[in-house]
């Protein structure tokens, strides 16, 4: 028997802490989201004097043509889970300098509850059909559909958040959103297929604690990501990827412990996956799947594929998939996706296994 195990509820319920102070005022400050930078394809220098000037109405003007919004990033140098365990034992004994502390960080200004504050629900969008009538499931809801919507006030919900992505960085509409959690103080985690993998010139933003278009945080709670690294060729048990943060916004909110799945806690109801899903609220409200099992976990590429029968949909790629340890939020997966095998029942899957604590060990390291 594995000694380290998911808390009791007796042990979780402890944890609650009602009161909250005010957040950190740099948290909510305009300086995260107005971050200018050059297009990798654009030709030339930028004249940063020149690149803003105010109009007649006292209105600032950008007029550089080859600057965008937030940081834009060029390709995305892929790794293999091979390469980060190699980098990892390059660098010694297991401490915490190494980049092997793998402890969550609980704020004191912060409320800690083990299940948020449950939320309405919006009105529902209509179901998506093909022209035949046949209802659109690019991952499963098992009926009956478990999942409640919930205010991100509180840690750990408060360290979940929607990420905006854009396949260009010119473009001024983003390309697509995921779900992303806090596991350092400017490491997120997500899917690797969340990565725009081979585009030269995107962005990504991330709002933690998303709900009704801002974060609870306040509208500049936001931070632009600064880097990516994660499993480009990717079985469903790999599919993971971190991501650098411009502005750390772990520093003020928190973030996430993490373990390796043991197969010793499986069938237990202790497992958490919040996140952001297409059909309920347009993804503009996060909902959760709180208590279920791992029902299995297999080997998969070379990560651990955790199989799990909790209701996901489109926009919750990337979610942590968490329980409680020794007083402490753990992730122990990034949710992949659904699968549908033949003569196996509907499950979705998450992706984990020592590729998934390897590759947040090395965020850590590399970006303190």
């Amino acid at each position: 028997m594995h000694e380290d195990r998911p808390d009791s509820l007796d042990i979780v319920m402890s944890r609650f802490r009602d009161e909250q102070s005010e957040p950190p005022a740099e948290l909510n400050d305009p300086a995260n989201y107005f971050v200018f930078d050059r297009l990798h394809a654009a030709d030339g220098k930028v004249d940063a004097a020149g690149a803003f000037r105010e109009d007649r109405d006292g209105r600032i003007r950008m007029t550089a043509r080859n600057l965008a919004l937030g940081v834009v990033m060029g390709a995305v140098d892929p790794v293999t889970p091979e390469q980060i365990a190699a980098e990892l034992a390059a660098k010694g004994q297991p401490d915490a300098a190494a980049g092997r502390d793998s402890s969550a960080f609980i704020p004191k200004w912060t409320a800690v509850s083990p299940l948020p504050r449950l939320a309405p629900t919006a009105a529902e969008p209509p179901d998506l059909v093909r022209r035949n009538g046949k209802r659109v499931r690019p991952e499963w809801v098992i009926q009956p559909d478990n999942r409640s919507p919930y205010y991100p006030s509180s840690y750990p919900f408060s360290l979940v958040g929607r990420l905006f992505i854009w396949d260009d960085a010119a473009a001024p509409n983003w390309s697509r959103w995921g779900t992303a959690s806090l596991l350092g103080t400017r490491t997120i985690l997500t899917a690797s297929h969340c990565v725009p993998w081979g585009s030269r010139n995107w962005k990504a933003l991330f709002v933690p604690a998303f709900y009704d278009g801002a974060s609870l945080f306040g509208s500049w709670a936001v931070s632009w990501v600064s880097d990516a690294r994660g499993y480009q060729r990717h079985a469903q048990g790999d599919d993971m990827a971190v991501m650098r943060l411009y502005t750390p916004l772990g520093s003020n909110l928190g973030w996430f412990g993490f373990k390796t799945y043991n197969s010793d806690w499986e069938d237990k109801d202790v497992w958490t996956l919040p996140g952001y899903p297409w059909d309920r609220d347009s993804g503009n409200r996060p909902w959760l799947h709180a208590n279920f099992p791992i029902i299995d976990d297999d080997n998969d590429g070379a990560g651990v594929e955790l199989e799990y029968r909790a209701d996901t949909e489109g926009g919750q790629s990337g979610a942590p998939v968490f329980a409680w340890f020794r007083g402490s939020p753990c992730v122990v997966g990034t949710h992949s996706g659904g699968e549908d095998n033949v003569g196996e029942p509907r499950q979705n899957v998450a992706a984990g296994g020592s590729a998934l604590t390897n590759l947040l060990h090395w965020a850590r390291a590399n970006w303190p």
